[in-house]
């Protein structure tokens, strides 16, 4: 009985380092996949700040693509705002939407 019980717990403990050998390697990878969209968020800010000067008098305010501008300029701020508290794929998403707006803005104009 006591062979059955060193046993069973050798293939417990066995399981267990197995466990954690994974467990280890997932935090790993997931600290190594998770890093600041540094490209992304440049491009975002770039081409807000290219559209900015179409939209700087009132006249233009009134134009339907100023409706874009501003949603490109709300998505820049939000990705800012997760770029500093590191979530990193909502900043990369609110960044490309930035851009996408951006480029709304500027199509239309």
């Amino acid at each position: 009985m006591q062979l059955l019980t060193v046993v069973i717990k050798g293939r417990i403990l066995g399981h267990m380092r197995q466990i954690l050998l994974i467990l280890s390697f997932a935090v790993i990878l997931a600290s190594c996949a998770s890093k600041p969209p540094v490209q992304t968020m440049a491009e975002a800010r770039a081409a807000v700040q290219s559209v900015r000067p179409l939209f700087v008098d009132q006249a233009a305010q009134q134009h339907p693509s100023y409706r874009h501008f501003q949603s490109a300029e709300k998505s820049l701020i939000a990705a800012t705002k997760a770029l500093d508290e590191k979530k990193y794929a909502l900043a990369k998403q609110k960044a490309n939407l930035a851009k996408r707006q951006a480029r709304l803005a500027a199509k239309i104009k």
